[in-house]
């Protein structure tokens, strides 16, 4: 695991601040349970509301989760007054969104000034250990928050 040194020392509390204000993972019922340099985890308990046709979680929801974890992931390593947008991603759907839990894990693969890579995984939690449901690589452009 790479270590990286964070641009920003308050990184923690703005990206505390930044997920509580984001409304989709509000909606989701999502909380983010880890925050270092260069990476991030959120979970996010089974619900119907984020439920396909099948009874699993939808890909929509999949996608959603492990995007938001590369972005912030991304944001542990700017500099205040910095932030992304997401221009890229790519999604595998391994197996099926079944469990009573969901952990979203990213980490930062390429941290650049202009565009930052990371990657995510999303892991179902159910009754007799964890199952890997999806995985993303994510591409962010690095935008200026202060213009």
């Amino acid at each position: 695991m790479t270590v990286f040194q964070p641009r920003n020392p308050d990184f923690q509390d703005h990206v505390r601040q930044a997920f509580a204000d984001q409304g989709l993972m509000r909606s989701f019922g999502a909380e983010l349970t880890e925050v270092a340099p260069g990476r991030i985890t959120v979970e996010q308990d089974f619900g119907d509301h984020l439920l396909q046709q099948h009874g699993g979680l939808h890909g929509g929801a999949i996608a959603a989760l492990l995007d938001t974890a590369c972005g912030f992931a991304a944001v542990t390593l700017l500099p205040a007054g910095k932030g992304i947008t997401t221009i890229e991603f790519k999604t595998n759907f391994l197996s099926a969104g079944l469990g009573t839990r969901f952990r979203a894990s990213a980490e930062v693969l390429k941290p650049g000034r202009s565009i930052i890579v990371a990657e995510g995984r999303l892991w179902s939690l159910r009754e007799g250990g964890e199952k890997l449901v999806a995985s993303m690589t994510a591409t962010m452009m690095v935008i200026d928050l202060q213009g």
